[in-house]
This record gives C-alpha cells, structure tokens and sequence, in this order.
C-alpha cells in the first residue's frame, strides 16, 4: 500500500504517508503546561506507527487564548513538559511537530487582535487593530516559539495559517483592508507569514516549517483555491516545506470540522489543487476515515500524505490494525463532532464510540483476576459494549437480544439522510461481539427462570428506553404515531405533518419527512429548537431545514390532536391550528422497567447501563457499557 511508503519532508524522513493533524483536546494543565493525559494521548496514537504527529495547536501569545486549557510555547518554562512530550512521540519512530498558532479576532479569552477592525460576526468584540510594531512583535512571538520547539526536540513546526486565525487573517481579503504594506494585494497580504517563516530559518536554521492553510475559506470575498495556489509558491519561496490543506473559518465551520452531513473526503480536491501549484509535500484533509479513502488519495496523486484526524480519535489503533492485516478492527469515526462539540464549550474532548478517549494514560484493560459468566440483556450500544469489553477480559458472556437484529436505538439515529454513517458503528460493534466470542441470542425474550437456568454471576441490563408519550388530547388517534416507528418505518404518514418536539429526534424525524416530500412543522414548546444538536450540525439542519419548507415553530405548546388537524398555543397564548394528515410525537424517552425483578433483592447481582438507567446519548450509553465491563 503506497499509506505505507516512506517519504521525505524536507531533510526528514518519514516512514509513511499517514499523519495526525493537530487536533485540540483541552487535556492540558490550566496553565498550559504538558499533564500526564497529554502525554497518554499521544503516547498511544505514536506506538500504533503513524509516520506523522502535529501536536495541537500550541499558543504563542500568553494575551490571546482561544476557548479553553490549550498548550503554551510563550515562554522558556514550558520547555520541559514539551520535551517529554516530544520524545513521547518520537520513542515509536514517528517526526514529530507541533503547531504554533495566534487566535487572532478569532478568541474568547483575552483581547482579539486583527490586521483591520472587522469582528468575526456581527455581535462579535471589536478587534485591536495591529500596529505595525505590533505585527513585527507577534512575528517574533513565533519565531521564538519555533526556536523553543526545536529546543524541546520536536523535529519541526507547523504555522497555523488556516480556519480564519490571525495569520489566515492577514492573508485574506475577507479581514484585511489595510492600505500599509501588510495588506492591498497579494505581497502586502502574505508579508506577515513570509516574515514569520524567514524568521524562523534564520533563528532555527535547517529546522523544516510545514505550514497548515485554507484551500479556501467557502464564504463570499474570503481566500480562494486560486488565490491560495498562488499564495503557497510564495510560502515556499520563503521556505516551507510542506502544505497542509484544510480549509474554512469560524463562518464554515462544516469545513473544517466535516460533521457526518459532508461527503468522505470533501477537501481533497483542494489538496490536488495545491499540489499542482507547488512541489514540496502536501497533505489532505477532511473526513480520510476508511482505508480504501486514503490509500485511492495517494493513488491518484491527489496529495502525498494523509491526515486522518478524528479516525485517530474514534481508533488510536488505526495504523497498527491496518499494518497487521485487521483493517475490519478499526473503530470507525462517525463525524458525529462530539468532541468538537465538547471542546468548543472549554471541555475536554469526549468520544461517542471510544470511551477511552482522555484515560489513556491509566486505562490499560487487564483480564479478569476470576473470569465471571456474564449476562447482558439487550443488544443497542450499551449492551453491545459491555459485551464486547467484557469478553476481551476473558468473562464468558452471553448476549440477549429479543428483536432480530443487534443496535437498538442506534437504528433509529441512522434513519435521518444525514446519518447514516451510524450504520458503520452499529457493523462494527455487531461484528467484534462476534468476533471476540460472545454467544448472541436474539429474538429471544427472557424470563425469571429463564436467568436463573442460565446461571449467570452477574446480569447486566441494557434494555433500552421507550418513547415518551404525553396525556394530550386525541393523542390515542389513529392518526397519531411516534417518530420511532415512523423512522423504523413500521408506520406511514400522509402528506401534510405535525412533529411534537423540536429536539435531536424532532428535527431528524423532519429531515427524514422533507427528503420524502412530505410538508412539516416541527412544534416545540421551548424557547429554541435542536439544543441537544451538536452546534455545526444544528446550523446546517436548520438551514436545510428552512430551505425544504419545514415551518420552525418555538414556544408552541400542542393542547389537543383532532383527525385532521392539531391544536397549539403560540407564544401569546393564542390557539393556532395547523392542518395535518398525522401528528408524530418525538418528545424524548422513559427508562423501560423490563425485568424488573432484577432489583437489589435478587439472587443475581444486576446492573442498570444505558437508557434504561437513564436516557441520554450515545456517548452516554457506550461510556456506561466500557466502565461497567471494566470494572466487573
């Protein structure tokens, strides 16, 4: 496979064509400083031989942070920690780099600084324009951040001149106006990062500087793919040697962070654009998940490297499973944005199908000390993962499943247009409960005698949730079902609907109606709808949702359900109607009470996971099957 041919980036060698981007994951100290979880995140991603590590985005100025705990290189004190982390990296024989970054307007810490007074929106703060002193300043801030690096033993740097922060500011058009010889055309506006990088080779010589851009920025009067690929034979004028192609700003954010709605391999188009303009290595991006995606990108010559991103997230294993001929091993990513999402609200970076994610560094799974015969009932993504966490701890586990197949709820949120990558979870959890020999039964209903002939140690529930249906008048009506059905479809609706509830399952009950033709309102009782969306996916669905006619209706309140039609009060309390063929309700779910002998009185230890102790994601339900598994 060319993924594992080696090739030279500038005077390094790396050993193969795969590389982990710089992905901020908010596991650093308050302060800045490297912590053991750092250093266990990458530590486990760099032993499964990854040619490649760009650790994340690194801050070179103390005054302008970006959303949460981020690494600093502002000053000679955080040297040490980077140093560990370094050799931490290159003890597995991967080049290690690090990417030096100023948020620039883009910030919520701290003042925003910009080449011209022009926010990132329009409630945005109103940025300090750089004088020119101050511009000459930050270029040395970099610089300086860059001889540090090379003083910590990282191999290189990368200049973070992508997704709309300061150094993408001063080259595009869309946030520089100036007049003076750091904006106007395209000398005037790439000045500030050839400066930097001219800077670096004179402090740091010999020392390579990949240099990270926007193939374009996606919005109106922004950077370009043309423009850009004239941009990068200046940057390797000045001495960059090598490009990684990302693209859009915080305006974009679907193109920088591809939510699972964008098409594998959405920017490589760019990367081959650039490559086309300039002759040192350049890197694709964006949603490089599978295998046959990444390899047929270096078939066809359309980059020279891979970056995989959030697939090194989903698996840390990626590169070993793939090199040791178990490809159908790896956790797949499903772009849900989970840890975007997470990040984005100064957390630290959760994953929806790798619990582990952030503990990597004192969750090392061990065998059971006295291996247990294990019970697990249902079969959705709390079950499937105790049961697959269970039997790599060599506990005998026998799995339950009364429907015909295994997933559960996650059937239901594969059924909207936008996510069916869903799909490839539930395979791959389906497949490794095989895999690692677990004895699954399905259609299968069990009884007390049941369980107690089976004689297991220990019955771990995981029986799932049942949609929640409200006392609203006329709700009994045949032409009333739940979005559950309706998605699994088990029912059929007319032309003309009324969704109940504007939340995850309202709104992708919607997308899954208006991809049909139907006619939607979604009617939601609170102030807002989608919340508990993740934040991009939200402002796409709503757009989408908006341009296939689906009426947004907020503080609605739905009091009565007739044949034909359903009854509302709006935000000044006035009755409303809306004419409808059926009303679906999506209004959340309720825990299931099977088996609810299982209580703490029973002969059997038992244990809740999952919806059925309480309702949530499914981030939440897989986390509870890993940690039950793993504690049992």
């Amino acid at each position: 496979m060319k993924l594992f041919e080696p090739i030279n980036v500038g005077p390094l060698r790396v050993k193969n064509r795969i590389v982990m981007p710089p992905m901020g994951m908010g596991y650093a100290h308050e302060d800045g400083s490297v912590s053991d979880r750092v250093l266990g995140y990458y530590d486990k991603r760099a032993a499964s031989g990854i040619g490649m590590v760009v650790v994340e985005n690194c801050i070179i100025d103390p005054d302008v942070l970006g959303v949460g705990p981020e690494l600093h290189l502002h000053n000679d004190r955080y040297i040490p920690g980077l140093a560990k982390l370094a050799q931490t990296i290159k003890k597995h024989g991967a080049v290690a780099g690090i990417q030096l970054n100023h948020m620039g307007r883009q910030t919520t810490l701290g003042q925003p600084v910009a080449p011209s007074p022009i926010p990132i929106s329009p409630r945005g703060p109103l940025p300090k324009v750089l004088t020119i002193p101050e511009i000459e300043h930050v270029a040395e801030e970099f610089v300086e951040a860059a001889r540090r690096a090379r003083d910590a033993g990282f191999d290189f740097v990368e200049i973070h001149g992508a997704h709309g922060y300061l150094v993408c500011e001063f080259m595009s058009p869309l946030a520089n106006k100036r007049e003076d010889s750091y904006g106007g055309d395209l000398d005037g506006r790439v000045r500030f990062p050839v400066q930097i990088i001219e800077g670096i080779r004179t402090v740091t010589p010999g020392f390579p500087i990949q240099f990270r851009i926007s193939g374009s920025e996606y919005v109106e009067g922004g950077l370009t793919i043309e423009e850009n690929s004239k941009i990068v034979k200046k940057l390797v004028a000045a001495g960059v040697a090598s490009i990684s192609v990302s693209a859009g700003n915080w305006q974009t954010l679907h193109y920088i962070m591809g939510p699972m709605f964008m098409q594998p391999g959405y920017l490589v188009g760019d990367a081959a654009a650039i490559k086309k303009a300039v002759d040192v290595p350049v890197i694709a991006v964006g949603r490089i998940h599978s295998v046959e995606l990444a390899e047929r990108v270096l078939q066809n010559n359309q980059a020279d490297m891979v970056a995989l991103g959030r697939a090194l997230i989903a698996d840390p294993e990626w590169v070993s499973k793939l090199e040791s001929g178990h490809g159908e091993d790896i956790r797949p990513c499903i772009s849900c944005n989970t840890c975007v999402d997470y990040v984005s609200r100064a957390l630290e970076a959760r994953c929806t199908v790798n619990a582990d994610l952030g503990r990597e560094y004192d969750s090392q799974l061990t065998p059971a000390t006295h291996p247990l015969r294990i019970l697990v009932v249902g079969a959705g993504p709390a079950g499937l993962e105790a049961a697959r966490v269970a039997r790599l701890r060599k506990h005998e586990v026998t799995l339950v499943e009364r429907s015909s197949r295994l997933g559960g709820k996650l059937h239901v949120s594969a059924a909207a247009p936008s996510k069916g990558d869903i799909h490839n979870f539930i395979n791959y959890l389906s497949r490794q409960v095989c895999k690692t020999g677990v004895k699954v039964e399905t259609e299968r209903e069990l009884s007390k005698d049941d369980i107690l002939a089976m004689r297991p140690n220990v019955i771990l529930l995981a029986t799932g949730s049942s949609p929640v249906v409200p006392p609203i008048n006329g709700v009994k009506g045949p032409n009333v079902v739940v979005a559950e059905d309706l998605l699994m479809q088990q029912v059929a609706v007319g032309k003309r609907v009324a969704i109940v509830g504007g939340g995850g399952t309202g709104c992708e009950t919607a997308e899954y109606l208006a991809a049909r033709g139907h006619k939607v309102v979604i009617l939601e009782m609170m102030a807002h709808i989608g919340l508990n969306i993740e934040a991009i996916t939200r402002r796409w669905m709503f757009y989408e949702l908006r341009k296939a006619g689906v009426e947004l209706m907020t503080k609605s309140k739905v009091v009565r359900i007739e044949p034909d039609r359903v009854f509302y009060s709006n935000h000044d309390g006035e009755e409303q109607v809306f004419e409808c063929d059926n009303v679906v309700i999506a209004l959340g779910y309720r825990s299931n009470d099977d088996l609810d002998f299982c209580d703490e009185d029973f002969e059997i230890s038992s244990y809740r996971i999952g919806d059925c102790q309480k309702p949530g994601t499914i981030l939440d339900a897989v986390a509870a099957g890993a940690n039950i598994a793993a504690r049992i």
